[in-house]
């Protein structure tokens, strides 16, 4: 629509485009107000541009006009003021109907947004994708074969522990990332895939650029290019370092199971077969002991070889107990105990040998009332009984040993105290250990080290534990701990 209108807002000319827009004669136009031709609301909508206009500035700005069967067109309205000796006369109001164009800017702000939720979602699903690599420890690569050009995803960086600003290693250069062995594996599977299009899987030990290394697991496949040529070659690492380091244990565990399984029956085939010539040793011992005809001299001979074959048999009678316990071949028989009073018996029995050795035993607190135990009274009297036999070997003359007995929760601790020469640090680590006799073999001392080791081992067997805290020159506290019920 093209108009002109007088400064007084009165229709000066119009096109035939009015009749078309506006349902009107463009003649009937002429002299007609601006303000009744477009109605109050839109002149009041119009109002600041005519004003504009009429003080010489160009407006341009755009309106839906509604036509006579109140459809709207979106247009674009362009007032130019018509200025004569420097005064603004009237104005030239050009309406162009922009419905096409204001479609196409729909579409394209349709396809805009559009465009902004896919790439959004892409910008999600690599950043899902990147965590997720990070997460498994999983990288992803490819390889241009002709242009020896390798992509690395940066979770692949991350692992290699190299700058993702610098550019990943070539073909050439891999040699550096794994070992020798590794290497040559990885290079003999990729010249097969490239040759054959077979995809190979792999562990391999690699080097991190700080030099430390792990292992981890190599995928890779082929890619044919459109006539079926090997062009390319992609895949996958994984990070197994913890995989690896777990089965290396569990093998390392295997062997060590099979050498103590092996030492144990070692151990019970030899304590059996030395019981043979004890028993003929000790036999004819005791013979020349009881043989009045024979000289007095060689008599205490022979009370010195039976006395050490005593000890001998007590020896091996331990080692199969050690070795029983080690395959779990030792029976328990538990049943209920006083255990007040099972402990006053050990008190008894060791009350002389801690009087020659000038030392005092004594209940450090006797428990008032009766303890019930379930437990297997033999082996309880027998660890307790070891551990007031070294107490007492190991305490100097003037010394002190205590039994005590405490009861907490559903469970019951049996502690003995020594005031002896006390154990350091490293002895402390070595202990249980059959046979460790912490230096007490180059001593008088009696023993052969595996008292302690067949202790622990029985509690263990009963649910309980067997704990020693010492200090050298100051002495030692052993604690048995043992449930107070069990399943009967």
């Amino acid at each position: 629509m093209l108009a002109y209108w007088s400064r007084d807002l009165r229709c000066q000319f119009a096109n035939r485009a009015y009749e078309t827009w506006l349902g009107v004669d463009p003649d009937g136009l002429v002299g007609t107000s601006l303000a009744d031709m477009l109605g109050p609301e839109l002149f009041a909508l119009n109002e600041p541009y005519i004003l504009a206009a009429l003080q010489g500035q160009e407006q341009v700005f755009e309106r839906a006009i509604p036509g006579p069967d109140g459809t709207l067109r979106p247009s674009l309205s362009t007032y130019v003021p018509d200025i004569v000796d420097g005064e603004v006369r009237g104005f030239v109001a050009h309406i162009v109907e922009v419905t096409p164009l204001k479609d196409t800017e729909a579409a394209l702000r349709a396809e805009i947004v559009l465009r902004e939720q896919v790439n959004e979602r892409l910008r999600k699903s690599e950043s899902a994708m990147r965590e997720a690599q990070r997460l498994g420890g999983v990288g992803s690569w490819e390889w241009d074969v002709a242009s020896d050009t390798t992509t690395w995803s940066e979770e692949l960086y991350r692992l290699f522990r190299r700058d993702p600003a610098g550019r990943p290693a070539s073909y050439a250069e891999h040699p550096s990332l794994y070992g020798a062995e590794s290497w040559a594996r990885l290079q003999a599977a990729v010249a097969n895939a490239l040759r054959t299009g077979e995809p190979y899987l792999l562990e391999l030990e690699y080097v991190r650029a700080d030099g430390s290394s792990g292992w981890l697991e190599a995928r890779g496949e082929a890619v044919r290019n459109a006539s079926g040529e090997i062009t390319r070659l992609r895949g996958t690492v994984h990070d197994v370092s913890i995989r690896h380091a777990a089965e290396e244990a569990r093998v390392a565990e295997r062997a060590k199971e099979a050498a103590n399984a092996h030492k144990s029956e070692l151990m019970s085939r030899v304590s059996h077969e030395l019981r043979t010539p004890l028993n003929a040793i000790m036999g004819f011992a005791e013979l020349i002991q009881s043989d009045d005809t024979v000289p007095e001299e060689p008599r205490q001979w022979a009370g010195t070889i039976l006395a050490s074959g005593y000890q001998m048999v007590d020896l091996v009678d331990v080692l199969l107990e050690l070795s029983a316990a080690e395959v779990g071949q030792l029976v328990l028989y538990p049943a209920a105990v006083d255990l007040r009073e099972m402990l006053h018996a050990c008190l008894d029995r060791h009350a002389e040998s801690a009087r020659a050795a000038g030392l005092t035993l004594r209940w450090a607190e006797r428990p008032a009332e009766p303890i019930e135990l379930w437990c297997d009274a033999k082996r309880v009297e027998q660890v307790v009984g070891s551990l007031l036999s070294n107490a007492i070997k190991y305490t100097p003359q003037g010394g002190e040993v205590t039994l005590s007995v405490a009861v907490r929760d559903s469970r019951v601790d049996i502690v003995v105290h020594d005031t002896g020469v006390g154990l350091s640090p490293g002895q402390l680590d070595r202990i249980f250990f059959p046979f460790e006799r912490l230096g007490a073999e180059n001593t008088t001392t009696p023993g052969a080290g595996v008292g302690l080791a067949l202790s622990k081992t029985l509690i263990k067997l009963m649910g309980g534990s067997l704990t020693v805290d010492s200090t050298a020159g100051v002495g030692s506290t052993f604690v048995v701990s043992l449930p107070l019920t069990q399943e009967r």
